[in-house]
């Protein structure tokens, strides 16, 4: 599977051209005046806001210099169930693809939704430290024209010095909202059972907690809700905790 790519919500919602993949795939490439080329998007910030019900949702992804605008619907029912769960303000990770609607100053960048997950603040000063080097590396390959990626993003948009240094500026907006101590490194993975487990003891009362709120739970402590499900199998099969009445889980 092709690597997520990671954009700023400010470049990315200025999209307005498309180029087509030219390798056999399905679907073609957003991209944008920063130079990205963008087919899968890997994107972090605050949700702010949440609307529709059933198999379609939309919600707003903000990160330090714009948002984002993403959808979910019946063809990644997982994200469409998990958005159900999350109440905005939350940070969120999302995994999708990015599609362009509309053509010339019409045209509208959003997000398809095939993964929502539940971070904290340092999963998402960490995304900007990262997404703050690939952009400054993309606008470097614009200033010198270094590759034929970055030429026909030059060519679509007819970028100029002064656009590449606006761009810049874009960067250390970004940057200048990461905590100062952040510490720079990889996030260790934490086994899905174990955060369900935990959000369980947190949640359950004496009587248990129902198994819509389990799925709530885990959503909350950043699985999916695919994720929330196979997990409370798992606990379930292993004997960690049982079913005292229909619908509801309680701890051994």
């Amino acid at each position: 599977m092709e690597p997520a790519e990671r954009v700023f919500a400010r470049d990315f919602s200025a999209a307005r051209h498309t180029v087509d993949s030219g390798d056999g795939r399905d679907g073609s490439y957003v991209v944008t005046p920063g130079g990205a080329w963008c087919r899968r998007l890997f994107i972090v910030g605050a949700l702010t806001e949440r609307r529709g019900s059933g198999d379609v949702m939309q919600a707003r992804l903000a990160d330090p210099t714009g948002a984002f605008l993403v959808s979910a619907d019946w063809q990644s029912p997982d994200a469409v169930e998990t958005l159900g769960y999350i109440e905005p303000p939350a940070f969120v990770a999302v995994t999708g693809r990015a599609t362009l609607t509309g053509t010339g100053e019409r045209a509208c960048a959003t997000v398809d939704a095939e993964v929502f997950n539940v971070v904290n603040r340092t999963v998402r000063d960490l995304w900007v430290l990262a997404t703050a080097g690939a952009t400054l590396d993309r606008l470097e390959a614009l200033r010198d024209g270094g590759d034929e990626r970055a030429a026909t993003a030059l060519r679509l948009y007819g970028t100029a010095d002064e656009d590449v240094r606006e761009m810049a500026g874009m960067v250390r907006t970004a940057l200048a909202s990461v905590r100062a101590d952040i510490a720079v490194g990889e996030i260790a993975p934490v086994i899905g059972r174990d955060l369900l487990l935990a959000a369980i003891e947190e949640g359950g009362g004496a009587r248990g907690i129902g198994f819509d709120d389990a799925v709530a739970a885990g959503v909350r402590s950043g699985l999916s809700a695919r994720e929330a499900r196979t997990a409370l199998e798992e606990l379930l099969a292993a004997g960690e905790c049982y079913q005292p009445a229909s619908g509801m889980i309680k701890l051994i």
